[in-house]
């Protein structure tokens, strides 16, 4: 093996599997991989070969290997390699190979499960960056294949250094690899901080990949023309986004598409346009927890709001939820479209529920089985299963017909109607092909009277049947027993025709030469003839015939069922819409407190929440969910200085915000009595602490990227959430950080920004910037020396800091609660007799005669005919202000 396969030359990330036909082995740094994830502990690791190059080796079974799979591919975002023995030399050769964004070579091998536990479906980005001949600046060529819905987005922009545009593709995208050329500059450097935030897998080709030579025919054979439309891809405006290009050209390299027939004239080309939707980055996403993490299946309500909302019944509803969670709407007309029916299904009940409970729960994967179609791969269940979702959609558009609404008809009813009229063929012909009477027993097989070989072949064997049953009937008599009842005839593939007696009659075969007894089990004794075994062998030979003869059948009708699979996509996409909708009611009806429809507005002149509540907190268990207000106004109130007690409820009260400011974009109602809420471009949030040792990042360098990367952002039209910004440095340089972000946010981002703080020292902001900055804070008191967190949000800045009564409740020792309350009060005494001796200077009248200093200066020098003219007259002025004897201007003058 070590001849063929190197591992030291590999990364980490790619993990080599060797398939030994009945077992598969993983050797060396992957031994400890695998056997961490499939088992989660390393007992099962062996050990070969002899000192000193022994090697660490795990095998797995293929269940286990399929597990393996799947977590390092949609879990771990790792790449696989699978080699297969081959020659008499038994070199190891590459024969699979798989990364998270392209699993096509894999399918086969994991079968549906794997893109059924992958939300989104493998996906993949390709960038490249050059220099903008216009601009100068940093143009972004991206493109994005989603392989599942044969969809093909491409992009071209100039970015900022932090690479925020593309860091908004990307989240709204959620694609699982991103492919860039072999470089080492500080953009890509850049482009992999941003992908590694995003937790997306880089992977990095060869400069010669990124070509696009030979781009345009291959485009030619992928895409899906209209009738009409000329048959050239340079019809496609996209094709003139020459940076695009470029990465589409490596994305379809990379991806083997062209390989694959079945993907000729399926894909559309069109523009990722990310203005369409709200902007979020990857630290937004994560500081509201919307969408769980990789590998959490369980989706527990409490945890996320993916989880809260999703009350999807089909998968293809479940995949779009995410996207529209990821990819909220800026559109008013769209969400109010989606906001008609989501509270029409929270007023009707009955529809709500015959909706969920009847007919969506019986939709099966469309999108996978159109896709199975497509490429050749279905079988006569999978469009048995089409079939019977088919022939549900006339109740269903029954149903959606007594909810009497013009917006359910126009968006749902009506294409769904027209694509069941498309379809209507398709269910004629699965009629006329599948022999329904075998389905009743489970199985799917063509009706022997649809062609003419298969009757002929049919009939043979029903003829065997019947000669098997007479040589029953033959035993039964010979042996004085029951037909049917004490000696039964089976059939099964280890044995074919014999027949089976119980137990307790096996003593009639004993001694006689006529039956060879084949095996004795706790169900009884199963025997045989020569006469039985000669018609097993005939009907076996029929069965064969019979089955060759099926499949030709079956590839006709899976040829002919392909022809639909466009259709089923489309209406795959309409049910996971339905889906979806149904879902957000579903969540808003059983939610413990009422939810209500939000007022999504062009305005950008107030955002006002009325008794707003964190929906996945008042879901738990034992809570007793305290709502609040939150109020901004443009010229009187734009940012909320907020302060208080830890646990007191800032942070729960922010996320809050940004939660329904999220919930109002995606069409869904929002926990809240009420809720005005401006069409946001942005929604940016910089909340929590956490570090990333593995990559190089403090919480403090954290926190200053994502902080530089709102303040790119961030404009009227945005809201910002900015949660204790300024740990992990020193005092006095977090706080002078933190009061430049707030003070730009407020007078020159000009958003609506709710910014919490422990630096008290913030709470003068407001007087410095009245009608913009207001102080707020989370109410708390002490009673008998014991800290009550009333959880109130209310106006004006914390009177003083409970962090030693917090750390009472944390049951630190007492001695270092007493030796920091001393500590504090000698403190605040040398803070406050600071502040008092910069207050007893004559500040204001001290500015006053510096500005007029200032302003002369400036007269003088546009007056003045030479510089010794202009140093002896700004010394004159000198002499004079130190004369005023104002201790301000005599400290400034010293310094």
């Amino acid at each position: 093996m070590s001849s063929i396969i190197n591992n030291s030359m590999k990364p980490p990330t790619t993990v080599r599997i060797f398939d030994r036909n009945d077992y598969y082995s993983v050797h060396g740094s992957d031994a400890t991989t695998a056997a961490k994830e499939v088992f989660s502990s390393l007992s099962h690791i062996k050990k070969m070969g002899i000192e000193p190059n022994r090697q660490d080796y795990l095998v797995l079974s293929k269940g286990n290997f399929e597990i393996l799979i799947r977590k390092l591919l949609l879990v771990r975002r790792y790449r696989v390699e699978i080699y297969v023995g081959e020659g008499s030399k038994n070199e190891w050769l590459l024969k699979y190979k798989g990364s998270p964004g392209c699993l096509s070579q894999l399918e086969e091998i994991v079968g549906e499960g794997l893109s059924s536990s992958n939300d989104n479906g493998p996906c993949l980005i390709s960038v490249n960056i050059k220099t903008d001949p216009v601009t100068k600046g940093r143009l972004l060529g991206v493109a994005c294949i989603t392989a599942n819905d044969y969809q093909i987005s491409v992009a071209e922009f100039t970015d900022d250094d932090l690479l925020t545009q593309l860091e908004t593709i990307t989240v709204q995208l959620a694609p699982s690899e991103c492919i860039v050329p072999l470089t080492e500059n500080d953009d890509y450097k850049t482009l992999k901080k941003v992908m590694e935030r995003a937790n997306i897998t880089v992977t990095k080709l060869k400069k010669v990949d990124f070509s696009t030579e030979g781009l345009v025919q291959d485009l030619n054979r992928l895409l899906k023309f209209k009738d009409a439309q000329m048959q050239d891809a340079n019809a496609f405006p996209e094709t003139r986004m020459g940076a695009a290009m470029v990465s589409l050209a490596a994305a379809i390299r990379y991806t083997s598409l062209i390989n694959d027939s079945t993907n000729f004239g399926r894909f559309r080309l069109n523009t990722i346009k990310a203005e369409c939707y709200l902007h979020l980055d990857a630290a937004a996403l994560s500081a509201l927890n919307v969408l769980p993490e990789l590998g959490d299946n369980t989706h527990a309500p409490a945890r996320s709001l993916y989880g809260l909302l999703d009350r999807c019944r089909t998968q293809h509803g479940k995949r779009l939820l995410a996207q529209w969670l990821r990819q909220p709407l800026r559109d008013i007309n769209l969400i109010n479209e989606r906001l008609d029916i989501v509270e029409l299904l929270v007023e009707n009940s009955q529809l709500r529920l015959q909706l969920h409970e009847d007919h969506l729960r019986r939709i099966p994967d469309l999108q996978a089985l159109a896709r199975k179609l497509t490429r050749k791969k279905a079988n006569l269940h999978g469009c048995y299963r089409i079939y019977q979702a088919l022939q549900r959609l006339p109740n269903l558009l029954q149903c959606l017909a007594d909810a009497n609404s013009p917006t359910v008809h126009s968006t749902l009813s009506e294409p769904i109607s027209e694509l069941n009229d498309d379809l209507e063929k398709f269910q004629q012909m699965i009629e006329a092909t599948v022999d329904m009477e075998a389905v009743d027993r489970g199985d799917f097989l063509v009706k022997p009277s649809f062609d003419d070989q298969l009757q002929v072949l049919h009939e043979q064997l029903e003829k065997y049947q019947i000669s098997a049953e007479k040589e029953l009937n033959k035993a039964a008599r010979d042996l004085g027993l029951d037909a049917k009842k004490t000696i039964k005839l089976e059939n099964n593939p280890q044995n074919g025709f014999c027949f089976r007696v119980t137990l307790k009659e096996e003593q009639s075969l004993r001694g006689n030469k006529k039956y060879t007894i084949i095996d004795a089990v706790k169900g009884g004794v199963r025997f045989k003839t020569n006469a039985l075994d000669s018609i097993t062998e005939d009907y076996v030979q029929a069965k064969v015939n019979y089955e060759k003869e099926q499949d030709k059948v079956v590839a006709e009708i899976i040829g002919i069922a392909a022809g639909y699979s466009e259709c089923l996509f489309c209406l795959s996409h309409i049910l996971s819409r339905l889906d979806v909708l149904v879902s957000f009611a579903v969540a808003a009806s059983t939610a413990p407190n009422a939810y209500t429809r939000p007022e999504v507005t062009e305005a950008l002149d107030e955002f006002v929440l009325r008794d707003v509540r964190h929906p996945c907190l008042e879901v738990q268990e034992g809570v007793s969910f305290i709502p609040n207000d939150v109020f901004f106004k443009r010229d009187s109130c734009l940012m909320h200085i907020v302060t208080g007690a830890n646990m007191g409820g800032k942070s729960t009260w922010m996320r809050s915000c940004g939660i329904v400011a999220l919930l109002a974009h995606a069409g869904c109602l929002v926990p809240a009595s009420s809720a005005r809420v401006p069409r946001l471009r942005a929604l940016c949030a910089r909340v929590g602490a956490a570090d990333r040792e593995e990559k190089g990042q403090s919480t403090f360098m954290l926190e200053m990227i994502e902080s530089a990367a709102i303040l790119r952002t961030a404009t009227p039209d945005s809201l910002v959430l900015v949660d204790e910004l300024g740990r992990g440095t020193s005092t006095y340089e977090g706080c002078g950080i933190a009061w430049a972000i707030a003070e730009k946010l407020a007078t020159e981002s000009k958003c609506f920004c709710l910014f919490a703080t422990h630096y008290h020292e913030l709470t003068r902001l407001p007087s410095l910037h009245p009608n913009i900055i207001v102080n707020s804070h989370a109410e708390a008191s002490v009673v008998d020396q014991q800290l009550l967190l009333l959880h109130k949000i209310v106006p004006g800045p914390a009177t003083h800091s409970l962090g030693l009564h917090v750390a009472k409740l944390a049951d630190l020792p007492d001695s270092i609660i007493e030796y920091a309350e001393a500590k504090q009060a000698q403190l605040e005494t040398n803070l406050f007799e600071v502040e008092s001796a910069v207050k007893t200077l004559d500040t204001t009248e001290g500015q006053k005669m510096i500005l007029d200093f200032l302003q002369k200066c400036k007269q003088l020098q546009e007056t003045a005919t030479s510089d010794q003219i202009i140093m002896s007259e700004i010394r004159k002025m000198k002499d004079n202000l130190l004369k005023c004897k104002n201790k301000y201007v005599e400290s400034l003058l010293a310094a």
